[in-house]
């Protein structure tokens, strides 16, 4: 099994993964993230128009393997 890291944050803060986690593979690590990210989302998330989240996942030798992204967009009817 190999280590994967998932840094995680939003327009302003980056919060590198220092530990990380080992997993069979990219898809076992994709899965990861997305429970990171609906994490991430109950904790940080506000009700702001433009806020964005997101977990990158590197490798051992810190290459970026893949990014997982969400964002807040309000659009209200009739206004």
């Amino acid at each position: 099994m190999a280590r994967y890291f998932f840094d995680s944050g939003d327009r302003d803060i980056v919060l590198k993964d220092e530990v990380g986690v080992e997993c069979d593979g990219i898809e076992s690590a994709r899965r990861e993230a997305i429970q990171g990210l609906i994490d991430l989302t109950r904790d940080a998330l506000e009700d702001l128009d433009g806020q964005q989240l997101f977990i990158e996942i590197r490798d051992e030798h810190g290459e970026k393997l893949a990014r997982l992204s969400l964002s807040l967009d309000t659009r209200l009817d009739g206004q």
